[in-house]
């Protein structure tokens, strides 16, 4: 049952990898676009910058998403594709009582 988990985790990974390329190639034609009609309409103020910079931080998310940046996992590891299981199991650990305590009397108790 492993390899199968196995093999789905990593055809899942492929999948989101072929995603991320799909999409960086949309930007790149989209962009380019942008900048034609820019130059074709008489240049001026650079608007195209607006959607680079806002589809790129998108683009740039995605990418440290797949592990794609890696400084970016160290610095933002809520961005990584395990980190929610890794807290669910962390918080299920906390949960659980390692030993039943019994409580201690004290003298006061006792009178």
């Amino acid at each position: 049952m492993t390899d199968m988990n196995s093999e789905k985790n990593v055809r899942e990974k492929v999948r989101q990898l072929r995603e991320f390329y799909k999409h960086l190639v949309v930007y790149c034609v989209v962009n380019v676009g942008c900048i034609f009609i820019w130059i074709v309409s008489g240049g001026g103020y650079f608007w195209p910058i607006w959607v680079i910079i806002g589809w790129g931080i998108g683009l740039t998310l995605q990418a440290i998403s797949l592990g794609m940046v890696p400084m970016a996992k160290e610095m933002l590891p809520f961005l990584s594709s395990d980190w929610e299981e890794q807290q669910v199991k962390k918080m299920m650990s906390k949960g659980k009582p390692s030993k039943p305590s019994t409580p201690k009397s004290s003298d006061s108790e006792k009178k």
